[in-house]
């Protein structure tokens, strides 16, 4: 170990050379925002978490943005340090050995290929209903074929570009939310809901249940990692964004809860059993042109979601076959572009075979919400050896200090609570086999890395 706890070069996994440095700090703020989709979490989950926690849904947000905080303070020591495409594979290497590399690459790996099928489905879907509106309408099969061929085009172009480009696609999205927002404050005048000052309408159990929809909101916020090997200035930047992309998200999705069910409330509206409360908000303020603008900025975000989410998934396909743990093809890197390009193809056609095969059976919504909880088990298990990870690798380069321990210990305690959460009480099927097929997938890619690196290790 060198005085930052870094393994010498000679036990350490290659390094991507050969990939491009040309993404700057709006690009790696990009990647991150998108992973996040912020604008999903008005359009869908402030209304689930509104069902169960009433006036105290800003609040479960405030709590969740803390937490979440917690787990990327166990991330940015890593990122302090480590530039590669590997992103927590690699943190998780660095404190926990081969084991937490391979579980953790693995376990980002399948959630970013679900996310991306999940994201892309839900855009699907709004964008057929507002489409649908101006009398275009298909096969929902044609839908996702046509809009993960625009994303696959996208994500295939240079990464600079694509990034960039999403930070002001996920900016869009956003505003349009927060003028509905306005809106809402205008028609309100300065009066403050003190139903939700008293946070009322949360139960014992109710809270819980929203502060697990309310963390999970954040998932994907650490996508940013997955472009160690192409940021220009990797060890500050993608801390920066791993800090500030979910303090600006959270401080979105607080005024979002806070705005919105100070609607609910004034204008009685029953998010449980409304298909787009915000929609419903919008007719109830005599804006319909305004919902249609929030419904638009909703396939937005969840489009870049699925641009960002298939870049991810081909970074960390990359690192693993750098290392010998996937098939050395992938981890060949395009001269026009300096990107994994054929990583990047086949994370492409696996998204689309996945969204294509589940919308000719089922709903983007059901689609959004299967793949979505898979995809969480992924980030969660990643997170989560990460914070393991963070104190070894700290002691090991002399840097440990108490509220690193303390932050590790709050960290885990946190990702505990959601992963328990996410199990029991257990779901409806297929909600069920979720769990089981994660883990039987997550066995069986581990298990193909330790076969081909004993293959690799053989002599010839």
């Amino acid at each position: 170990m060198d005085e930052r706890g870094v393994r010498p070069e000679a036990e350490r996994p290659p390094v991507e050379k050969d990939l491009r440095r040309s993404v700057g700090f709006l690009g790696v703020l990009g990647q991150s925002m998108a992973g996040v989709a912020p604008t999903t979490t008005p359009a869908i989950n402030v209304a689930l978490v509104f069902a169960v926690a009433g006036g105290g849904s800003w609040f479960a947000y405030l709590i969740a943005t803390l937490a979440i905080l917690l787990v990327a303070l166990n991330i940015v020591p890593f990122a302090r340090v480590f530039a590669g495409a590997g992103s927590l594979s690699e943190f998780a290497g660095q404190g926990l050995g081969l084991a937490g590399r391979l579980v953790a690459g693995w376990s980002l790996l399948l959630a970013y290929l679900a996310f991306s099928a999940a994201t892309l489905a839900g855009c699907a879907g709004y964008a057929s209903t507002v489409l649908g509106w101006l009398g275009l309408t298909m096969p929902m099969p044609a839908w996702v074929a046509l809009f993960g061929a625009a994303a696959a085009t996208l994500a295939l172009r240079d990464v600079r570009v694509s990034t960039v480009l999403m930070l002001g696609l996920e900016a869009l999205s956003m505003v349009m939310v927060v003028l509905l927002g306005v809106a809402i404050l205008y028609r309100q005048g300065l009066a403050v809901d003190l139903s939700q000052v008293r946070l009322e309408g949360v139960g014992e159990g109710g809270f819980g249940g929203a502060l697990l929809i309310a963390v999970l909101s954040f998932v994907g916020f650490e996508a940013a990692a997955a472009l160690g090997g192409e940021a220009r200035r990797p060890l500050r930047d993608i801390p920066r964004a791993l800090v500030l992309t979910p303090a600006l998200t959270g401080v979105f999705f607080v005024f979002s809860a806070y705005v919105i069910v100070l609607g609910f409330n004034r204008y009685g509206i029953d998010a449980a059993k409304s298909d787009a409360p915000l929609d419903a908000l919008a007719e109830a303020l005599h804006l319909p042109g305004l919902g249609a603008l929030v419904a638009v900025g909703a396939a937005i975000s969840l489009f870049t979601a699925a641009v960002a989410t298939m870049v991810a998934a081909s970074r960390i396909a990359f690192a693993l076959a750098g290392e010998g743990a996937l098939p050395a093809a992938l981890a060949r890197v395009s001269a026009r572009r300096g990107a994994p390009q054929r990583a990047l193809r086949i994370a492409v056609a696996l998204v689309l075979a996945t969204a294509l095969g589940l919308a000719s059976v089922a709903t983007p919504l059901d689609i959004y919400d299967w793949l979505g909880t898979f995809g969480t088990f992924g980030c969660i298990l990643a997170y989560a050896l990460t914070a393991a990870a963070a104190p070894v690798f700290l002691h090991r380069a002399g840097r440990l200090r108490p509220r690193h321990l303390a932050a590790s210990v709050a960290a885990l305690a946190v990702l505990a609570y959601v992963l328990y959460g996410s199990l029991y009480p257990v779901p409806a099927s297929p909600l069920d086999l979720l769990p089981w097929l994660f883990a039987g997938l997550l066995a069986a890619g581990v298990a193909w890395s330790l076969l081909l690196r004993r293959g690799a290790a053989r002599p010839r």
